[in-house]
């Protein structure tokens, strides 16, 4: 589940521990779980910039191409309704280069 892992130790008040053990019931969750999700809310992932800088990354990528994201997509899925060994018949597929 999770590929780099510490232990750590906190300490918590009687009312912080009935709080917790409270919504560890009611969700199912366990009490580390539970502060894992606390932690990943209020101060945010990783993981989360990470797809951010993809993002990022990727911006612009479709420029300078002659055809819609659209038209792309009708074309690799061809229409749905004709048979497969008609798809051929849509068009030409080397047109739309994948990536």
């Amino acid at each position: 589940m999770y590929d780099d892992v510490m232990r750590t130790q906190i300490t918590l008040n009687d009312e912080e521990v009935e709080l917790l053990d409270r919504a560890a019931e009611a969700s199912g969750a366990s009490r580390s779980e539970l502060i894992r999700r606390a932690i990943r809310s209020t101060y945010g992932s990783r993981r989360k910039e990470a797809r951010m800088a993809a993002l990022k990354r990727s911006a612009g990528s479709w420029r300078g191409r002659d055809f819609t994201g659209a038209d792309y997509v009708d074309a690799v899925r061809g229409d749905l309704l004709t048979p497969p060994e008609r798809r051929h018949e849509l068009g030409n597929f080397s047109r739309y280069p994948c990536g």
